[in-house]
């Protein structure tokens, strides 16, 4: 079961796919101690197990990055999900902006790192797109991205 959820959500490696599949240490505590609804402990694998199961197997494999931009300014369980209200030229504009990730940790100390999203050395736009629209969005992302150029 584990295996056939790593095919719908991720590409990953075959590596990588080993670890996952090898693994019984880390999921069964994530599984035991983090899932949805659980005293505030909302978790997810996608969002939680992998990043954190590579994070500690094999920091040096993973990008550690993004190319998607998450909105979670509204400090929910979500990150915002944009409504067709939402999408203009402006946001996308806005959004393939952007040239520093800026990350706050979600413990009290709500510590800040910031860094510059670089390319082969150079300051770069950090996102290709952002997540979470609604799907009544699509025809407006559609009209918008087609006569939308960035850089």
């Amino acid at each position: 079961m584990r295996f056939t959820f790593l095919l719908q959500w991720f590409s990953m490696t075959r590596k990588h796919a080993i670890i996952v599949m090898a693994d019984s240490l880390y999921y069964t505590k994530f599984k035991l101690h983090c899932r949805p609804n659980m005293d505030g402990r909302n978790c997810y694998a996608d969002e939680h197990y992998f990043p954190t199961l590579f994070n500690i197997i094999d920091p040096a494999g993973i990008a550690n990055w993004s190319v998607t931009h998450v909105d979670w300014s509204e400090g929910k369980w979500h990150p915002k999900a944009y409504r067709v209200k939402d999408v203009s030229y402006d946001l996308l504009k806005n959004l393939s902006s952007i040239e520093e990730s800026v990350h706050v940790t979600s413990d009290e100390k709500k510590k800040v790192t910031i860094k510059p999203c670089l390319w082969n050395g150079l300051k770069r736009p950090c996102y290709l797109f952002a997540r979470k629209f609604y799907p009544e969005t699509l025809e407006s992302l559609m009209y918008i991205s087609s006569n939308y150029t960035s850089i």
